[in-house]
């Protein structure tokens, strides 16, 4: 896998993650979460975000994933729609070089997180957006 564009990386869901900035609408502050009666598993509540109500994903809820040590630093918005809490936020990188790899056939993540690529420290891993709203697609229509 070779990737060129911009990336953000950050910390989340006890992970190092590479957002594709295509995929980002914008970085905010966190805002009070509202929580949803009946939660629906993936969503732990919405925050007000431009007027309109905007899910927060609730990580741990995702195979593989650990629940948040804090309160988050950011919420990612992607044009999709959904906030990602952000343990912290790393660095921008560009043009990702490096050879990115593919994720053991048995990882429990494999659902949401595609290659990972070795960066300086931990390997990051990149947050594969389509597979996660196919799986919260997927826990709305198992409920």
């Amino acid at each position: 896998m070779s990737e060129s564009g911009s990336w953000l990386q950050v910390r989340a869901a006890g992970r190092d993650l590479l957002l594709s900035t295509r995929e980002l609408r914008e970085v905010v502050a966190p805002s009070p979460l509202a929580p949803l009666p009946g939660r629906l598993p993936g969503i732990q509540g919405v925050v007000l975000h431009q007027g309109e109500f905007l899910p927060v994903l609730a990580w741990e809820d995702l195979p593989g994933a650990r629940r948040p040590e804090g309160p988050p630093e950011a919420l990612a918005v992607l044009r999709t729609r959904l906030a990602l809490p952000l343990e912290r936020l790393v660095r921008t990188l560009d043009d990702l070089p490096g050879l990115w790899e593919e994720m053991e056939g048995d990882d429990p993540a494999r659902a949401w997180l595609g290659a990972s690529v070795q960066l300086q420290g931990p390997a990051a891993r990149h947050l594969n957006v389509e597979g996660l709203l196919e799986l919260l697609r997927r826990f709305r229509s198992e409920r």
